[in-house]
This record gives structure tokens, sequence and C-alpha cells, in this order.
């Protein structure tokens, strides 16, 4: 059967030496099934395999904890120690041997993380908690970011990528959305510094910026790329792509792979969990402000259903990379299916937002899904929509 997908199917340059087979990718998401204290397990190994297997051009693993300070979930991944990075090695071998890049995203949770884990005070620019983290303060122990702290940081970001860079990475993603650390120094709601770091876009970015070079510093043969949120969905109060789009030659000026748009923080999560015209058409406004502002590669990832949709909206959004997460964890082989005339085989997503509803329910361990079979959600778990 003949597809008209030639854009999303055709090979991509990222440079001399990375040339991913096709632009369609698996996003970084938290599944949450690493061993206990943060190793890649065979379940995790496995889980990627199939997603690799399927057909994509590259994999982003999603938030692997930069130091034992900042963690999420118990079964989250971590790159604390060589042992982590060592449980990575075979995954990333496993992607090179079948024309796949495997990503490893680095994460510092910030605010957003727990101390339940780390028994630490979370991370946080600046004293601007919203209301309902406010009511946690006590719990969490938040504390405001001093210089010495930054610095920390920045040394625990280089660490991490050195850790990723032994188990064989060529590319890392650094996790700046979604209102985790680095997300936060770059909105004005989260990050009301007076200082070198704060006041105004461009001196909320310097944090990323110093992180990208220290990482470019240490290892010059490591691609850095951004998982950047263009929008907190607070209007006038939050991020807006506005702002960065004048801050975006820095990155290109510092050599960054890519970027990938990503768009909400916790308390406006809402707009991702579910497939609206309304969360669509922000999304998609943002992104091409971003594209008018950089010509480096752009991505994003949200509410694609299928190949046709993504060959679409690369033309629409005039973007070189398309993620497709919730599609393709319902059904890892939604690719293959797809470009072999099997779109009747296709376990379809719901865009209903339950595998994320699954990181904050205590009574499960893992994410599951309403469709794949290979890791479905047992019957006795429901969510009120």
């Amino acid at each position: 059967m003949e597809h008209n997908l030639k854009k999303t199917l055709s090979p991509f340059h990222l440079n001399e030496e990375i040339i991913l087979k096709n632009r369609l990718y698996f996003s970084a998401m938290g599944i949450d099934i690493s061993y206990n204290d943060g190793r890649a397990s065979p379940e995790f190994i496995q889980f990627y395999k199939n997603i690799i297997n399927g057909g994509c051009g590259m994999v982003i693993l999603g938030n692997a904890s930069i130091h034992p300070s900042t963690r999420l979930q118990q079964r989250g991944l971590c790159l604390h120690n060589d042992a982590h990075a060592e449980a990575l090695y075979p995954l990333i071998s496993y992607g090179r041997k079948n024309c796949c890049e495997v990503v490893v995203q680095l994460q510092h949770y910030g605010t957003q993380g727990s101390s339940e884990y780390t028994n630490t005070p979370l991370l946080s620019p600046s004293d601007s908690i919203d209301s309902r983290r406010k009511e946690k303060k006590g719990d969490y122990g938040i504390r405001v970011m001093t210089l010495d702290d930054i610095i920390k940081v920045r040394h625990q970001f280089v660490e991490a990528a050195k850790r990723a860079h032994l188990a064989g990475a060529r590319i890392v993603q650094l996790q700046a959305s979604n209102g985790y650390l680095l997300s936060s120094f770059l909105s004005p709601y989260t990050n009301h510094r007076l200082d070198e770091y704060g006041g105004n876009p461009f001196r909320r970015m310097k944090l990323l910026i110093d992180v990208i070079s220290d990482i470019k510093q240490a290892l010059p043969n490591l691609k850095v790329s951004i998982r950047l949120g263009i929008d907190d969905c607070l209007g006038e109060r939050g991020q807006k792509p506005e702002l960065l789009a004048p801050c975006l030659d820095m990155l290109y000026s510092l050599g960054v792979a890519f970027i990938e748009c990503s768009m909400s923080i916790k308390e406006t999560f809402s707009w991702m969990l579910n497939s609206t015209c309304e969360s669509k058409r922000l999304f998609h406004r943002g992104i091409k402000t971003i594209r008018s502002a950089t010509c480096l590669p752009l991505g994003f990832a949200g509410f694609i259903p299928d190949l046709n949709d993504a060959e679409q909206l690369m033309c629409e959004l005039n973007v070189e990379l398309v993620g497709m997460t919730r599609a393709i964890f319902a059904d890892n082989e939604l690719i293959l299916k797809s470009i072999t005339g099997r779109e009747g085989e296709i376990y379809k997503c719901h865009f209903d937002g339950n595998c994320f509803r699954d990181k904050s329910n205590p009574s499960i361990d893992r994410v599951y899904c309403c469709v794949n079979p290979r890791y479905q959600r047992p019957k006795n778990i429901v969510y009120q929509r």
C-alpha cells in the first residue's frame, strides 16, 4: 500500500555523524519500571526494545534523575553512578544496531519532585511557589537556591551527562519544560530572582545556557538537545513563546542539536491530558512562533494519533521531527503497521490522559495503558474524567 508520508519517513541528518532513518521519535515518558535503586531493569530494557523494533528513528529515555537529591518516583530511572550507566549500555547499543538513536533525558525535578526518596529540600529559583505547593511547603522543605546551589546543580548535570556518554549515548536531552527545575528558571511565574539568573528572559535562561556550556566543555563530542517548555498555559503570568523567541540565538550559538517543544506545568497539566481543539491551537501557535525565531532543528510531541497527522503537521508547522509518544505507547508497532498496510491492527490511543494519572496513583507502581495488551491497565483501576 502506498502512503503519502514523504517527509515523515525521510532520513534526517542531525549532524555528520548522526543520521536518523526517519523523522518520527518516541518522546520522553516516565514509565517508572526501573529497579528501586534507579537502574534500568529487564522490564525497562524490553519496553524500549519493543519501541525500537517498532520503527522509530529516535527514542528519548525519559526523566533520568541526575543526582540522589532529586527524585519523583521510586522506580524512576537514575544516572547517579556508573552502575546506572552500565545498566543502560545494552539498550543504547541495541538501538544503534537497529538504526534507532537512543537519547538520554537528564532531569532535575525541582519543586515538582518528592523528598520522600531523598530526605532533602526541593530546590526552587525563588520563593514563588503557587498556592497548592505552599500548602505542602512544610512537608517538602522547599528551599530557594543560592549561587552555591546553582554551581552544585550545574556540576550534577555534567556528571550525569558523563554517565550517559559512558552508557554509549551520543545525545542527551536537558529537561527544560513542564515546570521542572530548568523550566522553573526560564519562567517568570516561578523565577522572581533579581540576580544574574533572573529579571528578564535572557537572564532567566542563564542556568540553561550554563549547563549546556558546562556539558560541552566537559564532553565536546556529546550532542545536547533541549526539551523546551514554550508555554506554561498561564497567560500573561507564565512562560510564553514570545518571551523565549529572542533568546533562541543563544541556543544556536552553543550548537544545540535540536529543540523539542512542550507546554504546560504541573498546575496546568490538564491542557496536555486531553486532546482538545483549544490545547492544539495554543500549542501549534506557539510552535510557529518558535519556528520563526530559530533555524535549529525543531520537533514537538503531543496529540499525534497517526502518521498521516504527523505528515500534515510537519508541513503545516515547518518542523523537522515529530514525537508520537502516547500513540506509540498504545501500540509499539504503530509505525511498522502503518507502512505495511496493517492500520486495522493498530491499538489506538484514547488520549484520555490516564497513563499520566497512573503516575500519581499511590495504589500502582507503574504506568499502564488503556489498550496495549502488553501492559494494559487492570480493570479495577478506573479514573473519573
